[in-house]
């Protein structure tokens, strides 16, 4: 058998007149909470609007009563009166506008509700219908089996994750977050999903002229400090100081084509569909780590491999530990068999508090060299009636040129100037790691550093 000819014919339907009867439902609904709205708002203003007036209208009393006063006129019984109605119409009118302002409320938070589930349910107001007609020329009559492959807008997925945490292992899902509004639902189809970025419309970036010109060499060296995340291939990746994110998904440059292991629908009403793609269990490294540079807490941490056959796409990660959701973090590109970590959360019973201190720039009498001594000082806590054993990490700046020096005391800075303390504090103990560097520069060196 041969197919001759493809032919598809479009024809466009428009849908305004034919919403579905759940949407037609929700506008209504809508439409009767917004007069209510409207209603209830009115009411809220007549009844403030009241209250002015009575507030007035008691001052106004007070003022005659004292009038009357100043004349001799008492009379205690007429006073009591007229201050009694005006505050129980007062106290009434009060509790009227609680009770409007709370009703006004709820309408509003069932207002917003209404509106998020409409746009969580949008769907377009028009299709398009397509009709395929193929020209089929074969010898013998009989049944052939045709397979089509065709591409729709308004779909697109992304990698979503999920880890649990018992004991010392952690089991990780990695599942596929899908989306779709393309007009036509997909009942119990078989997803194959790919990484591959859309290339249509992409151009290679335009060489120019760079101009080049001599300049006379300045007396004083200019320096800044800059903010520098520390590459590596594995753990500590991050992606605030990678390149800038192309449209599609992180898959370490290799394109991913991913067959989901069961079959699922996917309704066209533009909403989340999760369907899972693999899962593995792996032996897990906890830790504590605490970084009070920049939280004040001492963080839960689990080292663990990625012991599937593929890689772990970069996406959200629903953290799951003791039965409950107790977070959620991102996770980068995890190649097979690459170790990763992640952050469960601060220990509850670990307190720090973080003290920096900095002297003034001072030089020595006929040297050339500028002095500023900095002082670190961590007080650490441990509330819980258990001893914990903790990794503390602070930093100190690292120079690239000779006429910068960083001096550290009595301690000792890897390469990209970490400097890491094993403490472990007893129960209901406490401790303080104290680090001192001096930052040294010559006289025609400025900036701010």
């Amino acid at each position: 058998a041969q197919i001759n000819d493809i032919r598809v014919e479009r024809v466009e339907i428009h849908l305004h007149s034919d919403l579905q009867t759940s949407r037609r439902e929700l506008v209504d609904r809508r439409r009767a909470l917004s007069a209510q709205s409207h209603v209830q708002q009115a009411t809220v203003s007549r009844l403030s609007a009241q209250l002015v007036l009575l507030d007035t209208a008691a001052a106004q009393t007070l003022s005659e009563i004292a009038v009357d006063a100043a004349w001799g006129k008492t009379d205690a019984a007429e006073w009591q009166r007229q201050i009694g109605s005006v505050a129980e119409l007062e106290a009434r009118t009060r509790a009227e506008l609680l009770e409007a302002k709370h009703a006004h409320a709820q309408t509003t938070r069932e207002l917003t509700r209404l509106r998020e589930r409409m746009a969580a349910t949008a769907n377009p107001t028009h299709r398009l219908r397509a009709n395929l007609e193929l020209s089929l020329q074969t010898e013998t009559a009989g049944l052939h089996q045709i397979e089509i492959e065709y591409v729709v807008p308004n779909a697109c997925w992304r990698p979503q994750h999920r880890a649990t945490l018992s004991d010392d292992e952690v089991w990780f899902e990695s599942e596929a977050c899908l989306w779709q509004n393309s007009g036509e639902d997909w009942p119990d189809v078989q997803l194959r999903l790919s990484t591959q970025r859309p290339s249509l419309g992409a151009s290679p970036p335009e060489l120019e002229t760079d101009q080049l010109e001599v300049r006379r060499r300045a007396d004083q060296v200019r320096v800044e400090t800059r903010q520098q995340v520390v590459q590596t291939t594995g753990l500590g990746q991050d992606s605030s100081s990678a390149a800038p994110e192309m449209p599609g998904i992180n898959d370490g440059g290799e394109v991913q084509e991913i067959l989901a292991p069961s079959r699922t629908s996917v309704a066209s009403d533009g909403r989340p569909h999760r369907t899972t793609l693999f899962e593995f269990r792996a032996p897990a490294r906890s830790s504590l780590v605490c970084t009070p540079e920049l939280s004040a807490s001492v963080l839960r941490k689990t080292e663990q491999e990625n012991l599937a056959a593929r890689p772990l796409l970069a996406g959200p990660v629903d953290l799951i530990r003791g039965g409950g959701l107790i977070g959620r973090t991102t996770l980068l590109y995890v190649a097979p068999r690459e170790r990763f970590a992640l952050g469960w959360g601060p220990d509850p019973a670990l307190r720090v508090h973080r003290q920096l201190d900095e002297s003034e720039e001072e030089s020595k009498l006929l040297s050339s060299w500028y002095r500023t001594e900095r002082s670190v000082t961590n007080k650490l806590s441990n509330l819980g009636g258990s001893a914990k054993t903790l990794e503390l990490v602070e930093r100190v700046p690292v120079s690239e040129i000779d006429k910068v020096k960083i001096e550290v005391e009595r301690e000792s800075s890897d390469k990209n100037g970490m400097v890491r303390w094993t403490v472990t504090l007893d129960p209901f103990g406490q401790d303080t790691v104290k680090l001192r560097y001096v930052v040294s520069r010559h006289s025609d060196v400025s900036g701010d550093f």
